[in-house]
């Protein structure tokens, strides 16, 4: 008798990433509402004729039939629903697209429910085409997702006492995610003075809806200093280097120098072409 033709299922996803399988094939991860991370097979996709190629690109957002495999599931259809197509545009959208997307890759359990992570990527992505702040969006979805995933930093009270500490006198440790007081400070190795002003900024956007934060305003010294608290957290959860953190925070700084030395430049030439005094 003829066997039975693979069980095929249909779901929404996103891609994050994927890699290169034999000549012509490609193992895809996916991040789904239901079945959360998947690997998956997609089979000619490296073909110049492959009509899926364009479809199976990190962080394209997509409906995917799946044939059932022995060790994997196959792509049989793949129909791209938004490729965010404005942050290819835009290096430094872009490579907050990977981050974001780094990030659900390493946070997310496979074949486990993931409608509240696949939300907070799918925002994420929207916001980001649609050209929301950088900061706002990246720290906002950090703090989401660490909710989501069972990470909740704590921003509030101490670790060591519980009681609420102040925002002047807060003392931070990455590797356990929290707070302490000044009193408890003191009897806790590897922990550093917490910045107040991030502190602030960070228990709006976790306490705020995501409209009510947008109305903080960054300086590009403070957003630099969040985005260093953010990045020291992520990386002590995740265990590990963080690759797209990395290239962000080292664009960040070369663009930040590249305008220090256009402004002086524009001041010098001020001065050069500016009338004598009489």
């Amino acid at each position: 008798m003829p066997g039975r033709p693979p069980r095929v299922t249909k779901t929404e996803a996103i891609v994050l990433r994927y890699r290169r399988l034999g000549e012509a094939d490609r193992i895809i991860s996916l991040l789904t509402p239901h079945r959360g991370k998947i690997d998956v097979v997609a089979r000619g996709v490296l073909r110049s004729r492959s009509k899926m190629a364009g479809h199976l690109e990190p962080g394209t957002r997509l409906e995917v039939a799946l044939a059932a495999g022995r060790s994997m599931d196959i792509v049989t259809q793949a129909q791209g629903l938004d490729s965010f197509g404005a942050l290819r545009n835009d290096l430094d959208r872009l490579s907050t697209a990977m981050y974001v997307l780094e990030l659900a890759d390493r946070l997310t359990v496979e074949h486990a429910d993931a409608h509240e992570l696949y939300g907070h990527l799918h925002n994420a992505l929207v916001r980001l085409a649609r050209g929301d702040g950088l900061q706002l969006v990246a720290r906002t979805y950090e703090l989401a997702v660490l909710e989501a995933t069972g990470f909740r930093p704590e921003l509030t009270v101490c670790l060591g006492c519980s009681e609420p500490v102040e925002a002047s006198h807060a003392w931070w440790s990455a590797i356990e995610g929290g707070l302490y007081c000044g009193d408890c400070a003191g009897r806790r190795p590897g922990i550093t003075p917490m910045d107040a002003t991030v502190l602030k900024v960070l228990r709006a956007y976790q306490s705020q809806t995501y409209e009510d934060a947008g109305r903080i305003r960054l300086t590009d010294d403070l957003a630099a200093r969040l985005e260093s608290t953010m990045h020291a957290l992520m990386h002590a959860i995740v265990e590990r280097e963080i690759g797209s953190a990395r290239f962000i925070s080292t664009t960040r700084r070369a663009r930040v120098n590249a305008e220090a030395v256009r402004s002086a430049s524009e001041v010098t030439s001020d001065v050069i072409s500016g009338e004598p005094e009489a």
